[in-house]
């Protein structure tokens, strides 16, 4: 978070981003300043923040710096709508925010692979095999007596004399 803190000291802000989502507005904010008027609409913040949520759907993306996710997907937006003039703002944003190159070329194809999984069918189909829990052998022990006093509790009808 340090290096979080730096950033928007450079920039003036004085806003406490501590997520990914904080920093989404953060950048996208930015980013829109240096926009012209008639090319503000480029960018879609609901968008982003949709892809935002896909990406945590994946517990994978709970390991990456949030300053660094965020600049990943906007990134991503920026090259899949062509913003020429937007590519510049972001590779600033890098520099301020100290992201290495590497790690956001690597989040950005985590990303764009998690946002093409979320955007196929196969993914809104559901899943027909049983959801299998994986416990520790003690909680199997307590969860066992918990199933038999639900499974065999009399129902309703049964009450009934």
């Amino acid at each position: 978070m340090r290096m979080e803190k730096i950033v928007l000291e450079k920039v003036c802000w004085k806003v406490k981003a501590t997520t990914a989502f904080q920093f989404l507005q953060l950048y996208y904010a930015l980013l829109q300043e240096n926009l012209p008027y008639e090319r503000r609409n480029s960018l879609n913040f609901e968008r982003l923040e949709a892809q935002l949520k896909a990406c945590y759907c994946r517990i994978i993306f709970s390991k990456a710096k949030p300053s660094v996710l965020a600049l990943s997907i906007i990134a991503l937006e920026i090259q899949a709508q062509r913003c020429v003039e937007l590519t510049e703002g972001v590779e600033c944003l890098q520099k301020h925010s100290k992201i290495n190159g590497r790690d956001l070329t690597f989040w950005q194809e985590l990303v764009s692979k998690c946002l093409t999984e979320y955007s196929s069918n196969k993914c809104s189909k559901p899943n027909v095999q049983k959801l299998k829990w994986i416990v520790s052998g003690r909680t199997a022990r307590q969860l066992k007596h918990s199933y038999y006093r639900i499974t065999h509790l009399p129902t309703i009808p049964e009450m009934v004399p």
